[in-house]
């Protein structure tokens, strides 16, 4: 558990270097989860705009799944002669 929460302190550091608001979510392994953020303010709309970037994503993925392409082979195998081998010199 040590481990853990050093890790997350370091990581929290580093955040904090970098950005002014910041909000961190774990969840542990037994389904548990933390959360912490160095502004309450802000906390809440950085949450709530995570979750709408992660169902923007997942929606985009579900309509990439849905498309299907039909890719006709048949043709594959006959080519015509492009038309200026046809002309006689």
């Amino acid at each position: 558990m040590q481990a853990t929460e050093d890790a997350f302190e370091k990581a929290k550091a580093i955040i904090g270097e970098h950005f002014p608001n910041y909000a961190i979510v774990v969840q542990y392994d037994d389904g548990s989860v933390w959360h912490e953020s160095n502004n309450t303010l802000v906390e809440k709309p950085l949450y709530i705009e995570a979750l709408t970037m992660i169902k923007e994503e997942r929606k985009s993925e579900e309509i990439e799944d849905d498309i299907e392409v039909d890719w006709d082979d048949d043709d594959d195998e006959t080519f015509e002669k492009p038309f200026w081998e046809d002309e006689e010199e």
